[in-house]
């Protein structure tokens, strides 16, 4: 049995001393590719996507697809928010739709934009005024119809000073 655990230990021994196999790490993943080059529309290109959409949106409008007609509208502002078109446009698909209060925030928007421009139509705003003054009152929001009355009577009297066309 000496023998035996005598040949147990000498094994052993060698077997210490072959050389084991080296694993080698795998390697480290490769980096995502790059995403694909973003294109940015140019302002023609936004410009008449948007004329599109908001033709589009007559077409739904027309159709009585006030919902279609609100989402086309949508787009076309989002390309083109400095339109004042647009934005009417959006704002009647709103009422058609009896969301009278949105209506207004957009109408009021619009509003905002024509007085901004470097000439105002006073004519114009005067009677966009009188549509947001019948929108807000309807949906009692009575200090900010107060507020829009005032500042139509501003327009009537820059209007009625205006020399006449």
């Amino acid at each position: 049995m000496k023998l035996a655990g005598s040949l147990l230990v000498a094994l052993l021994a060698l077997a210490a001393c072959v050389p084991r196999p080296v694993v080698v790490p795998p390697p480290p993943p490769l980096p995502p590719p790059p995403p694909p080059p973003v294109v940015e529309e140019t302002a023609v290109e936004k410009a008449a996507r948007a004329q599109q959409l908001w033709t589009t949106g007559t077409a739904y409008g027309q159709q009585g697809r006030w919902g279609l007609a609100e989402q086309a509208y949508r787009d076309a502002v989002a390309l083109q928010p400095d339109s004042v078109g647009y934005q009417l446009a959006l704002t009647t698909a709103l009422l058609q739709q009896q969301r009278d209060s949105e209506a207004a925030d957009v109408l009021l928007g619009a509003i905002r934009l024509e007085e901004a421009a470097p000439s105002p139509n006073h004519r114009v705003l005067a009677v966009d005024y009188e549509r947001l003054i019948q929108i807000l009152e309807r949906v009692n929001r009575l200090d900010e119809a107060r507020s829009a009355r005032e500042r139509q009577r501003l327009h009537r009297m820059l209007r009625d000073a205006q020399p006449p066309e």
